[in-house]
């Protein structure tokens, strides 16, 4: 579900500049606002963790450098954008210390529901056997420019610790949250078409606020839409304690999961941050029944349009096609493609099978994050709900950007649904 295409110019004289500015190997491109710089290095991040990108933009075309070395992004994919804002608005919450701390946290789950949860339960969770370590947050449903998103209101100083290194090392993400702007993921920025560097209402039944879109990011945590400082989350009506990131890197998450929600109810939603090691008898997997039908649903609706965070009937994202078709033959699954990405054994696509699940990652700093979803239908064809402006299809497989091949478990999908 990622991509932006955004306006270009030729690069080769701003190319040129930048070597005399800033030291080493520079990729550089114009756009309609500014410069796209990415130093060229290779960066290996976990499961789900994505690296952050630079716009670098101002009237006087002076440029700093981009706060990680990243490698080149491709012409149409550039990973994270970041907007530079102008001097702090007096308005505005003031900047936080958004320091980073000496270690990473390796987060296992995220943790919401929607009422708070008291510092009785909070305590409860962290003396789980195994739990390392436990991050409130707030966490619920805002209107972001009119679409519905998942979002976590955070203390930028003890939350930044716990995304991928080269996002938590990114001080201009962490000075735009702490200034009260808006960091939106990379899939609702672009699927949703949001301003980058505009101004747009976010909010929900509680509060609203008109918030800057200061970046395009990721945190590394699956359906996780928008992020803001918790002084801003106050503002657009998320309430405090709604959420809680648990770090168990020596637990078993399946097991962790499952005790979370033993302990809070299925009202509960807890998202697996980590992938997990799937053993299981070929009995266990989908019949050709179940297959079947939900191959016949995804093929009824070709034709229908795309939109960002639409999961039927008559409207789809990627994973929310799979979602539903998976619906209509009785089998659960996850909301978001991330989710659907650990619902199985990984196999190789020369064995994929109809009805295996294809996913794709279009950043090139961090190829472990996963972006796309299609099902697969056989003869190198798939069903998929491909991007804002198209409509579900059946089409050749591309395999540039392939991460994988998911056999969906159908117990497992159900669990993490």
């Amino acid at each position: 579900m990622s991509g932006l295409t955004l306006a270009r110019r030729t690069a080769g004289q701003a190319e040129t500049a930048l070597r005399r500015i800033l030291p080493g190997r520079l990729s550089a491109r114009l756009t309609s606002g500014g410069l796209v710089i990415a130093m060229l290095a290779t960066l290996s991040l976990g499961t789900g963790a994505t690296a952050l990108a630079a716009v670098l933009m101002d009237g006087h075309h002076q440029v700093s450098p981009a706060s990680a070395a990243l490698p080149p992004a491709p012409a149409d994919r550039l990973g994270q954008l970041l907007a530079p804002g102008s001097a702090p608005d007096p308005t505005k919450p003031h900047p936080v210390k958004t320091a980073t701390a000496p270690h990473l946290v390796s987060a296992t789950l995220l943790v919401s529901g929607s009422r708070p949860l008291s510092e009785h339960v909070i305590g409860k969770i962290r003396r789980l056997a195994r739990v390392h370590k436990v991050q409130p947050v707030l966490a619920g449903h805002a209107k972001v420019e009119g679409h519905r998103a998942f979002v976590l209101g955070v203390d930028p100083a003890s939350f930044r610790p716990w995304t991928p290194a080269a996002t938590a090392e990114s001080d201009a993400l962490w000075n735009s949250i702490g200034h009260g702007e808006l960091a939106a993921s990379f899939d609702m920025g672009e699927n949703a078409n949001l301003p980058l560097g505009g101004t747009v209402p976010v909010g929900n039944s509680r509060g609203l606020a008109t918030l800057r879109i200061g970046a395009f990011a990721s945190v590394g945590m699956a359906g996780v839409d928008a992020v803001v400082s918790d002084s801003r989350a106050h503002e657009v009506g998320l309430q405090p304690r709604t959420g809680v990131l648990v770090s168990a890197p020596k637990a078993d998450p399946l097991q962790l999961r499952k005790d979370v929600i033993d302990l809070l109810g299925h009202h509960a939603r807890v998202a697996l941050l980590r992938e997990v090691v799937i053993t299981r008898d070929k009995g266990e997997f989908l019949t050709r029944v179940q297959i079947a039908t939900f191959l016949r649903a995804a093929q009824s609706r070709i034709g229908l349009p795309y939109v960002w965070g639409a999961a039927g009937p008559a409207a789809f994202d990627c994973s929310g096609l799979v979602q539903w078709a998976f619906a209509q033959a009785g089998l659960r699954m996850p909301r978001v493609s991330e989710e659907q990405w650990f619902t199985g054994p990984h196999v190789r696509y020369s064995d994929a099978r109809p009805g295996d699940l294809l996913f794709w990652t279009y950043d090139r700093t961090d190829p472990t994050d996963i972006d796309h979803v299609a099902i697969y239908a056989g003869n190198g064809m798939m069903i998929v709900a491909p991007h804002t402006g198209e409509y579900v299809s059946y089409e050749p497989v591309p395999l540039s950007n392939m991460a994988g091949v998911v056999r969906v478990d159908p117990a497992l999908g159900a669990e993490l649904a």
